[in-house]
């Protein structure tokens, strides 16, 4: 089969799991819900992915993709570290909750997939990791940052990372029980990181 074609068809497969997983969640989703939704048979399916588990990866694995690829076309525009630091976490907030729907049946289902959450996430971790370090780096060489911090990168970065995806769990899943602006919280995160780097 042409490789396009391929490539068109298991699209069709990854966006027609994605409403039923949502709809339904994966444990209610079939194959042969998925092959019907996109008109072909469940046999034909298999050409594609040999499990419905690899298909739900296949699921996971394009949105993170998608939320990095948002991510970077937003820290792209700006012209300072500290701007693509806020833009970073600003964008990774916003498409997050666009996700909100899938990321909940992911919180409902992942005891059940915990070795497959962890092989998709390793990698996108390791992608956000390297997006920080570099926007980091970017603020060191352009005199923005302290260069002290060059020699622990990695450090800073995981220790950021980690900070944000707590208050973005909190604000997502949690429906931001503070009482402050969604803002105004993503805002003063990003300040802290960016005293820590200026000091």
């Amino acid at each position: 089969m042409d490789a396009s074609k391929d490539e068109i068809v298991r699209g069709q497969i990854i966006d027609a799991a994605k409403e039923l997983f949502q709809k339904f969640g994966m444990a209610k989703t079939t194959m042969e819900d998925i092959a019907k939704a996109i008109g072909k048979g469940k046999s034909s399916l298999y050409y594609y992915y040999s499990t419905k588990e690899d298909i739900f990866e296949a699921v996971i694995a394009k949105d993170k993709a998608q939320i990095i690829e948002e991510t970077k076309a937003a820290i792209e525009k700006e012209t300072t570290a500290e701007a693509k630091l806020y833009a970073y976490a600003h964008t990774i907030y916003k498409a997050v909750r666009k996700r909100i729907i899938l990321f909940n049946i992911l919180s409902a289902e992942i005891k059940d997939n915990m070795c497959l959450m962890k092989m998709v996430r390793k990698k996108y971790d390791a992608i956000e990791l390297d997006l920080i370090c570099s926007v980091i780096k970017f603020g060191i060489e352009t005199g923005e940052f302290d260069q002290a911090n060059d020699d622990k990168l990695d450090e800073i970065a995981f220790v950021g990372i980690s900070a944000l995806r707590g208050l973005q769990i909190n604000l997502v899943h949690e429906n931001n029980r503070s009482g402050h602006s969604i803002k105004r919280l993503i805002n003063t995160a990003v300040e802290m990181l960016v005293k820590a780097l200026k000091s």
